[in-house]
């Protein structure tokens, strides 16, 4: 909910930027995939999983610090989907690409198919929309995805497809209408009325 209020256009904003929840890590824990993360006012860490799957969403940014604690360097936004990657992915994708499920781009998160963690690249190509549910259980359901021709293609765990296919995923509704189709039906419906009246 929050997410989705927060790409909301009239979300106010807070120092220029929309309300965002910080995660804190630490680089050598991040690196080595180990550890907990912290995130302000909350007493319990989350899990490094957890920070993961927020950076797949979100993005991170680095900070180094001295010796005495002092920010040395404070890096840009790093591996996210911009606002524009993300509305040419909701274009092509319409929601969660898995099938069956009704969660629109709207309230979808975009997920690295090659994990940024395995320098998964943060591009349209390597980037599909997810609910909330399917992207935080994505490496433990059985789902596994992958890009064919552009496009997002998924394999079912064996509970749902005991034959492992892989199958187009999910994609927007507008692709699934036939404009060549439509047009001909139009033109076949105004044809009678040009005749007649050329009669």
């Amino acid at each position: 909910v929050f997410e989705a209020a927060s790409r909301a256009p009239g979300t106010p904003k807070m120092g220029g930027a929309a309300p965002t929840v910080m995660v804190h890590v630490n680089a050598v824990d991040l690196a080595d995939e180990n550890g907990v993360g912290w995130i302000d006012g909350v007493e319990a860490p989350v899990s490094m999983r957890t920070v993961n799957q927020l950076i797949c969403a979100g993005g991170y940014r680095k900070i180094v610090f001295g010796v005495n604690g002092e920010v040395l360097y404070l890096g840009g936004k790093e591996r996210f989907f911009s606002q524009a990657q993300r509305r040419a992915i909701a274009a092509r994708d319409g929601g969660c690409i898995i099938p069956g499920c009704q969660v629109n781009a709207a309230w979808a998160e975009v997920h690295h198919i090659i994990p940024w963690v395995n320098h998964g690249p943060t591009d349209i190509n390597n980037g599909v929309l997810l609910c909330w549910f399917h992207h935080h259980s994505i490496e433990t359901s059985g789902w596994l995805i992958r890009m064919v021709r552009g496009k997002p293609e998924v394999m079912a765990p064996v509970c749902f497809d005991p034959t492992r296919t892989w199958v187009p995923g999910q994609d927007h509704r507008a692709h699934r209408a036939s404009g060549a189709g439509v047009g001909n039906r139009a033109r076949t419906r105004a044809h009678p009325r040009a005749t007649d009246s050329a009669h």
